[in-house]
């Protein structure tokens, strides 16, 4: 920010959150500017392969479109925000003809020549100091909204504003998008080292055979195969009391659930789970699209509906089959042989499959080394990553700051503009 001056004087605004203003600035609330609105329900299910609209709602990705359905609600320039839930008060322009679901709240100008890019600004970050929290997140409802605080100086000092926003943001957004797609490719070049590693071994030049497995396809010809059956045994160990540590299976492996804070799906009684102990696996079978695999490093209990399972084989290490497990819902091998509804996500994988499926069965040693191999490999590109996600962060934070900077005067950007 050293790089812009201040203003030459400046003045109270009589809003704690905003403090001083530039002297020839002034405030407004929302509702003596717009009229406030709302979208309506649409259902996912709404959405149309031909949808020429599209249906604004309260994600971010990929610009808060969820679909596009055959006819529209809106054919004018507003600004939406998201009314409650975890991007409550993310604040959009919109414009064209478009569709909102219930969960955006509409600002439709009382005047044509108010500068919406100006106001949009504004508001994201006024409406930070607005929101209330709520047990989905937080809320900003309409009479919220109507009551927020927004600079307003001059018009031709707001499109000077915009203008230097929309260049400078751009930028910042572009880099932003690199680092999402640097970070896609490194997730794409894991799997694909873990796919290739547990199938086709570490030395590229030993001799193949056929598998007679489809997803194994051809594997060291000093390899054999087995079932899981011969490899693992299904436990179902029953608690039968309360106070124990209770365990979830997320994309990130097995936490530890805190039950205190009332997140999450919840169980009247948890001594109806069943134990799962450090080294055992675990399994949410229920669920091939977003379930998960992982080996426990805690003592406690978990959902009955899950399958917990003990590597029974004593030429096999542990570590080695859980890269395969994690590869089959990763590249979702074990979907092929599963049951269920996947449209209301319960595609899973009956026991009697789980039990016959067929695993590569290479050495003990070979499986180690092959185990730290990738453990070794995958360390390296998840450092990579992480400090992709953290320069995201930054310039995330860089963003806001230029944003807020700007739109309450802390910085004079007009002859940079």
């Amino acid at each position: 920010m050293s790089r812009y001056r201040p203003y030459p004087q400046y003045k109270d605004s009589g809003v704690e959150w905003l403090g001083t203003i530039p002297d020839n600035w002034d405030i407004a609330k929302v509702k003596h500017f717009f009229y406030l609105g709302r979208g309506r329900v649409i259902a996912q299910e709404e959405m149309e392969d031909k949808g020429l609209f599209p249906v604004y709602s309260s994600q971010t990705k990929n610009n808060g479109i969820m679909g596009y359905v055959s006819t529209y609600d809106f054919d004018c320039k507003q600004i939406t925000w998201t009314t409650d839930g975890a991007n409550a008060g993310t604040v959009f322009l919109r414009e064209g003809q478009h569709n909102c679901t219930n969960v955006c709240g509409t600002l439709q100008p009382k005047n044509n020549n108010e500068n919406l890019e100006y106001i949009t600004y504004s508001l994201q970050y006024a409406t930070q100091f607005y929101k209330r929290p709520d047990t989905n997140g937080a809320k900003i409802m309409n009479g919220e909204m109507a009551e927020i605080f927004f600079t307003f100086p001059s018009p031709e000092e707001q499109q000077s504003i915009a203008n230097f926003l929309d260049n400078a943001t751009c930028k910042i957004d572009t880099l932003i998008q690199k680092q999402q797609n640097l970070i896609e490719l490194l997730k794409e070049k894991r799997q694909a080292l873990i796919s290739h590693t547990v199938t086709k071994g570490l030395n590229p030049h030993v001799k193949m055979k056929d598998s007679g497995v489809e997803w194994l396809g051809e594997v060291p010809e000093h390899w054999e195969v087995k079932r899981v059956k011969f490899l693992f045994k299904i436990r179902k160990r029953i608690v039968g009391k309360e106070g124990y540590d209770v365990l979830s299976i997320t994309q990130q492996g097995i936490k530890v659930k805190d039950i205190e804070s009332n997140e999450g799906q919840l169980s009247m009684d948890y001594s109806k789970y069943q134990f799962a102990n450090i080294g055992d696996f675990a399994m949410n079978h229920m669920d091939l699209l977003t379930g998960y695999v992982d080996i426990s490093s805690f003592n406690g209990v978990i959902s009955p509906d899950y399958r917990v399972f003990t590597l029974e084989d004593k030429n096999s290490f542990s570590k080695f089959y859980l890269y395969i497990f994690q590869n089959g819902y990763k590249n979702k091998i074990f979907y092929k042989f599963g049951q269920g509804s996947s449209q209301v996500g319960r595609w899973r994988l009956p026991t009697d499959e789980f039990n016959d499926f067929v695993f590569p069965y290479p050495s003990f040693i070979e499986q180690q080394e092959i185990a730290n191999y990738l453990d070794n490999a995958t360390c390296k590109i998840d450092t990579l990553i992480s400090k992709s996600q953290k320069a995201i962060e930054l310039l995330k934070e860089r963003r806001t700051a230029l944003i807020s900077a700007t739109v309450t005067g802390k910085i004079d950007v007009r002859e940079t503009a």
